[in-house]
């Protein structure tokens, strides 16, 4: 397989989402793409040297009201100070927003600038509908404050060892972080800290579990996607790795066993509602802003959900917990910031970038979404270091954090993690199949797959995660 049908296969990785932990550092022989696109910062046409205004088209791809009114209050604010170019806001819904870039891009009549969603890099990239910015950068008054996870992974490793180049800039981190009812902490006689590691999770939803007031310890997600969930433990027992070197996976040893059988205890211990089992995103929230759980694995936007119905006093966000090794196996992902290659004025489309990552406007825009900023200076902001948002800052700024790995970039990987991976987990749950029969299922699927891909795709690493360097 050539390297163009690897990255497109690495594009439907993403697009399932990034599950299991592994561990490498970055560097090395990395994967080249050599994607050359618009390398050099071109000059834009026409209007500079008419003296026109330059007009450019903005399009975001999530949009929702509160968003939408702040990214034009910034628009609005940088076309103020630059009289010379004027940015107009364009918004699709998320569901249409794939399919209308792609639209637009085969008819190179793309926005001068739109947010790129990362699943989409091997795609836009190799199909040269975006301008490499690593000369833009270069000269970028802010290239040097960009969070260590940022520029060592997101822009390092996942798109200059990959694609030979940087073809987005990260807008906003959102990560996995620990809700926990802090009233019922301190029932049981612990402190927060206590819950800042795995085995203070476990010990502490045996302990908030109380059926006969309707409690249980932990929002257990057990319907679609909750092997994601389980392997953001059991992976980081494994020492971060999720293959050997000739392709073996590793969950079905000795340690992958009694991890999976730990975590999945949660469930068939009690610990967790019984119609758990059938739980999925809006469930375990559901479940936690109710008060029927105390303990729920999630990420930043629903720390809105939080503030809507539960009393501030009551509920906190802890950094993901640590695991035996003392690092942090979570995930987190961001939009770019993208230039398509159609445009006239690549020169003013990157001045608008520029701005809008500036440290007191990423974080402005962070705020408002519930993100991450990308830059430094976050951890000076009482939005950001105090309440709930701090446990999801303290995580990505922890230098033991560990962004998980792919399960590898095998086609049939879009079954194993839609339907396989959750079935045979739900089988064991419900008392149908072993442990040690439904570990080895999933195992000798992994197995089966990526051995084969390795024969096809020799010059391809196997999977694993990246640590920040």
């Amino acid at each position: 397989m050539k390297r163009k049908s690897f990255l497109i296969a690495v594009a439907l990785v993403v697009a399932v989402g990034l599950a299991f932990t592994g561990c490498s550092s970055k560097g090395g022989d990395s994967k080249k793409a050599g994607q050359e696109g618009a390398s050099k910062s071109t000059e834009s046409t026409g209007a500079k040297d008419s003296g026109k205004q330059v007009e450019l088209r903005f399009m975001d791809v999530i949009p929702n009201p509160d968003r939408d009114a702040k990214f034009q209050e910034v628009i609005e604010r940088f076309n103020k100070e630059n009289p010379g170019i004027k940015v107009t806001l364009e918004t699709v819904p998320w569901d249409q927003a794939h399919q209308k870039l792609v639209t637009l891009g085969s008819a190179s009549s793309m926005p001068d600038v739109f947010v790129m969603h990362q699943q989409w890099n091997s795609e836009f990239i190799n199909a040269k509908w975006v301008v490499k910015l690593d000369d833009y950068l270069e000269k970028f008054e802010h290239k040097d404050d960009f969070i260590p996870y940022v520029s060592s992974v997101l822009m390092d490793y996942d798109h200059k060892q990959t694609y030979g180049g940087i073809y987005g800039i990260p807008d906003g981190l959102t990560t996995h972080g620990m809700f926990v009812r802090t009233d019922w902490v301190k029932e049981i006689g612990m402190e927060l800290k206590d819950l800042e590691t795995w085995d203070g999770i476990f010990e502490a939803a045996a302990k908030m579990t109380d059926p006969s007031k309707n409690r249980y310890g932990f929002s257990y997600r057990g319907g679609r996607a909750g092997g994601e969930q389980l392997g953001m433990y059991v992976y980081s027992e494994l020492g971060g790795h999720l293959y050997d070197k000739d392709g073996n996976c590793l969950l079905n040893t000795p340690e992958g066993i009694e991890a999976f059988k730990r975590y999945t205890d949660l469930y068939k211990k009690g610990y967790a509602p019984k119609d758990s089992i059938n739980w999925g995103y809006a469930e375990m929230v559901q479940g936690f802003t109710s008060g029927l759980t105390g303990i729920l694995n999630q990420t930043t936007e629903v720390v809105a959900e939080c503030n809507k119905t539960m009393d501030k006093d009551t509920w906190t966000v802890l950094p993901f917990p640590r695991g035996k090794d003392g690092k942090i196996y979570s995930k987190a992902d961001s939009f770019y910031l993208s230039i398509a290659a159609n445009s006239k004025n690549p020169d003013e489309a990157w001045k608008l970038i520029g701005y809008m990552v500036k440290p007191e406007v990423n974080r402005e825009i962070c705020k408002v979404n519930l993100y991450i900023p990308v830059m430094k200076g976050a951890e000076n902001d009482p939005d950001f270091t105090e309440g709930p948002m701090s446990g999801f800052l303290r995580s990505m700024n922890d230098p033991g954090f560990v962004r998980n790995p792919y399960y590898g970039y095998f086609p049939e990987v879009g079954e194993f993690t839609e339907s396989f991976q959750d079935s045979e987990i739900q089988k064991y749950l419900l008392g149908k199949q072993s442990i040690e029969e439904t570990v080895k299922n999933i195992s000798d699927y992994l197995t089966k797959y990526q051995q084969k891909f390795m024969k096809e795709n020799p010059q391809v690493p196997i999977p694993d995660c990246v640590a920040i360097n």
